[in-house]
């Protein structure tokens, strides 16, 4: 019995150590952007056929604009594909559809449409800046709702 417990713990020991090890050194890095921390930020000008980058900054995102980023859904229309250094996919995001305004004002409860499309948008999306992504590719849902790749935007 005590020849049992001996060897549970020789072969234990090293794996705890190990792994305490492992928790010292491995840092999490996030991949959302949270508005205490500076990030890419990058506005895109965007048509439904066509977009391009207005502007690259760092800075602290907006609380308002973190609130649209988010991971690709079903009701998501367009979504931006990141891709890193080494054109290594990184992830999506879905923007839902920026070419669809909706109503925001009280009183329109009781109409028939609470919105109407509109030709161009501003797009603004904050990423890490751990990441540091190389291109960026745009998406958009066909009638069968697959994504399909329409643009490509690489960083200079």
């Amino acid at each position: 019995m005590h020849i049992k417990i001996l060897f549970a713990i020789i072969f234990a020991l090293p794996l705890l150590i190990y792994s305490n090890d492992e928790k010292v050194y491995k840092q999490l890095n996030k991949i959302h952007a949270n508005p205490f921390d500076e990030s890419y930020i990058f506005v895109f000008d965007g048509s439904p056929e066509s977009f391009s980058i207005d502007k690259i900054s760092i800075d602290r995102p907006k609380e308002r604009s973190l609130k649209k980023i988010k991971f690709l859904t079903d009701e998501d229309a367009y979504a931006i594909k990141v891709y890193g250094k080494d054109g290594k996919f990184i992830y999506t995001l879905g923007i839902g559809n920026p070419f669809y305004a909706n109503y925001q004002h009280i009183g329109y409860e009781d109409r028939e449409y609470m919105g109407g499309p509109v030709r161009s948008a501003k797009i603004e999306v904050a990423i890490p800046l751990h990441i540091e992504p190389s291109s960026f590719i745009i998406s958009k849902r066909d009638v069968n709702g697959k994504l399909k790749d329409i643009q490509e935007i690489s960083i200079q």
